[in-house]
């Protein structure tokens, strides 16, 4: 720790920052779309098939985020 410059503190903090968020976007995401689904389901009257979908959708666009923030989270840390 001694000797570090506080440029690299503060990119150690953004890669911790970065993991942390990741099991909250895994988690939200399919949330989310599982919510729009049963909405729309419910509005349209499709049965069960939006919610499915859209689960779907969501647990995609959570490991598709996931997968960025690890990337974003290796290239700060490569910085250090």
């Amino acid at each position: 720790m001694l000797g570090r410059r506080p440029q690299s503190n503060l990119r150690s903090a953004r890669v911790i920052g970065l993991l942390v968020t990741i099991p909250l976007i895994l988690a939200a995401a399919p949330m989310i779309g599982f919510a729009a689904g049963y909405l729309l389901d419910g509005w349209l009257g499709t049965g069960q098939v939006l919610r499915i979908v859209l689960l779907a959708v969501g647990f995609a666009a959570g490991v598709r985020e996931m997968l960025g923030l690890l990337r974003k989270a290796r290239e700060d840390f490569e910085r250090l």
